[in-house]
């Protein structure tokens, strides 16, 4: 389902999307993917992790069922994790210190027990999405990425020096499927996808073992201030047996 928002003064409106797909793990424009838990189980953590990709949205404060969680979110601000309460959770986003005519976002999800979720606030859109944190091989780390900036076009994002492709042709705004890598220092590249001209070289990306990575492409390519970049969220597999993702082993 979808949400339009209307954002106050002469900024128009801001469309903003939010999408329940049950069972799934990829991100699309504003999903909110959601693993089989029990919504009375209060027993099992439950976070979430906000990201500020949108240069042109502004400072803004994040309600969660009516409490300020975060307060002065400029662009550029990833959030501390946040525990939510399982069943009906309220999100709110609004311009900051401005008051509840000055939503930007409003909508309410139903939220079960158990999952680690990352949202991130793009121009255009809320972009949300369960992290796969199922375990995986000794000595491997998982990795997506998301094209959070509706300014930059399809891209390619590689690991330079090996045959790791990240993502192909991940238009804005959506995300890669998960990949697992051989634990690692990785030099990165971000290609727009129909020419191959390189946009962005981020070299030395460390990913440890046992951890999920999700990359963010955000900012501006025309915007010195806020140019193209890639902020990083990071979470834990949890403990148990192997998961069944491909892993891309780097050549020589």
């Amino acid at each position: 389902m979808q949400h339009t928002v209307r954002r106050s003064g002469m900024r128009g409106y801001f469309a903003l999307a939010a999408m329940m797909v049950a069972m799934a793990v990829a991100m699309i424009a504003a999903p909110i993917s959601m693993q089989s838990a029990s919504a009375q189980d209060t027993t099992i953590q439950t976070r979430v992790q906000f990201l500020h990709a949108g240069p042109n949205v502004g400072k803004v404060e994040i309600k969660l069922n009516g409490d300020t969680k975060v307060d002065e979110f400029s662009y550029g601000d990833t959030s501390d994790w946040i525990d939510v309460d399982p069943g009906s959770v309220e999100l709110q986003i609004e311009e900051d210190r401005r008051g509840i005519n000055y939503n930007i976002f409003y909508a309410v999800y139903p939220v079960p027990a158990g999952n680690d979720y990352h949202i991130i606030i793009s121009d255009q859109l809320v972009l949300a999405s369960v992290v796969d944190r199922s375990p995986i091989a000794e000595g491997s780390a998982r990795v997506r990425v998301t094209q959070a900036s509706i300014d930059v076009p399809a891209v390619n994002v590689l690991a330079t020096g090996t045959d790791v492709n990240f993502a192909s042709q991940l238009n804005y705004p959506r995300s890669s499927d998960y990949v697992s890598v051989p634990a690692g220092t990785y030099d990165l590249e971000v290609n727009i996808a129909d020419s191959g001209q390189q946009l962005l070289a981020v070299p030395g990306v460390t990913f440890e073992s046992n951890m999920v990575y999700d990359i963010v492409v955000m900012g501006d390519p025309s915007d010195t201030d806020h140019p193209v970049a890639l902020t990083t969220l990071t979470d834990t597999t949890a403990a148990g047996t192997a998961a069944a993702t491909p892993i891309a082993t780097p050549t020589s």
